[in-house]
């Protein structure tokens, strides 16, 4: 009875290393395809695909170009806001 169990036991433990390797042979199988299907794509789809690319961030450039400049015009503003604030107080003499 127990040369039977052994037996099984080791005839259980051949039939998953077969399929452990089975599995290690498909997965191989799988990345050499997807491996084969990136390197047979052209060059040309991805030039293409940044010119198109390129050519939309050109076009946000100049329909958002006005937007700079108000930021800009802000900015200034603020400044001199800040330049006022500072010479009234170094004009003053009890904010010291």
């Amino acid at each position: 009875m127990k040369n039977l169990k052994d037996q099984l036991a080791g005839i259980a433990a051949l039939v998953a290393a077969i399929v452990a390797i089975g599995g290690g042979f498909v997965k191989y199988g799988e990345i050499t395809t997807k491996l084969a299907e990136i390197e047979s794509r052209s060059t040309t789809d991805y030039s293409a695909q940044i010119a198109v690319l390129e050519e939309k961030v050109e076009a946000l450039g100049i329909e958002h170009g006005h937007t700079k400049i108000l930021v800009n015009e802000k900015e200034i503003e603020l400044l001199k806001v800040q330049i006022e604030e500072i010479k009234v107080s170094t004009s003053n003499p009890l904010s010291q």
